[in-house]
């Protein structure tokens, strides 16, 4: 083994990793305007927000298109309706804006808003499921309604005790978390026929935004205190609540989770803060922001966090690889090193062993010689 081209590459490798690294948090600005809802479609490197002027009473609603490569806007629509929650349908790549009482519909391919679904009563929040039912799902009132995204027909309605809020779709398993306002429970549903499967109780009210990491099936919910509820998604049982955030006064709002790291982030108020927890709940990282975040979204593709804030859009790098790959590289040039102090002892050693050898060889050699000589005389 050349340990001096490894030793070079590895130095490489280093430096190379430096420089690529950016420089976070990064600031996307498009223009004068309240960022709200966002989500990211990182199968097609694209980030989707909605925004309200920067004047109050507010003048306007946009839609705005992000590269989530370059970090450039690429595109900013006028959104006919007020800005609210998305829901992204990750197959078509079409996204349903919601405003106050009306959806608006983009075509992801063309970039353009096509139609409106004028639903005519107040819309909380919305899922789409791509893959089962395809319905969209609306919470409004005390109702959760499934509509077809195309025709916006009402093709089923399930309604509560009390109102609903947070809506989250499990597409593995067909169901569908339900939160209630204000309610104690969270109601467990199917996503083909809205049939109540059952209930699952908390401490106390209440579950109002929902991020599910599919993977492991546990739900994560924002409460509007400072504690964040843990759901076992696939036995439909609560876990535990776990305080995020120091004050009662603090409130948890907007949650996502990356499936693939299992890092859950939480929006809390007031201030510009943002929570890292990891699986269990632990708070592992806290982000500082400038101002009050209103939603925050993941890239699974390159784990970065997207949170919308006045007048911008923060992306802060909620990765491990360089690190990781920093931590990989010193460790395999510490072990480099150990192999080469060991291959140089080991031949200073057997150098040693054969010069040994040899002057003993000599030795023996000179005295045999002597021998010869005085037995002949």
């Amino acid at each position: 083994m050349n340990f001096k081209v490894l030793t070079l590459l590895l130095v490489f490798l280093l430096l190379a990793q430096a420089s690529s690294a950016a420089t976070y948090p990064l600031s996307i600005t498009p223009g004068r305007s309240w960022p709200e809802s966002i989500v990211v479609d990182s199968s097609r490197g694209l980030v989707y927000f909605d925004a309200t002027s920067g004047e109050y009473p507010p003048t306007g609603y946009s839609f705005g298109i992000v590269n989530a490569s370059t970090h450039d806007v690429v595109k900013v629509l006028p959104l006919n309706v007020s800005a609210g929650p998305i829901a992204l349908d990750q197959q078509s790549g079409n996204v349903y804006v919601a405003g106050s009482t009306s959806i608006a519909v983009l075509d992801g391919d063309n970039e353009s808003f096509v139609r409106d679904i004028n639903l005519g009563r107040s819309i909380l929040s919305i899922a789409l499921d791509s893959s089962v039912s395809k319905d969209l799902f609306v919470t409004s009132g005390n109702s959760l309604l499934a509509l077809d995204p195309e025709t916006g027909a009402i093709v089923g309605n399930a309604t509560f005790a009390a109102n609903v809020d947070g809506v989250a779709l499990d597409p593995s398993n067909g169901r569908l978390f339900v939160g209630q306002y204000p309610a104690d429970v969270i109601s467990v549903l199917s996503a083909s026929t809205l049939a109540s499967l059952r209930t699952i109780g908390l401490p106390e009210c209440c579950a109002l935004q929902f991020a599910l990491d599919s993977r492991t099936q546990t739900l994560y919910a924002s409460t509007g205190t400072n504690v964040v509820d843990i759901i076992n998604a696939g036995t439909d049982s609560f876990e535990k609540s776990v305080q995020v955030a120091p004050s009662p006064q603090n409130s948890t709002n907007g949650i996502a989770v990356d499936n693939d790291t299992g890092r859950v982030y939480v929006a809390s108020s007031p201030g510009g803060s943002i929570l890292e927890l990891d699986a269990s709940g632990s708070v592992v990282q806290h982000y500082t922001v400038q101002t009050e975040v209103a939603g925050l979204a993941v890239d699974t593709r390159t784990q970065e966090l997207y949170a919308t804030n006045y007048h911008q859009i923060t992306v802060l790098d909620a990765s491990r690889p360089r690190a990781f790959l920093f931590v990989l590289i010193v460790a395999v040039l510490v072990v480099a090193v150990a192999a080469l102090v060991v291959y140089l002892f080991i031949r200073r050693r057997d150098e040693k062993e054969r010069m040994e050898v040899q002057m003993g060889w000599g030795k023996s050699s000179q005295q045999k010689g002597g021998a010869a000589s005085w037995t002949s005389s």
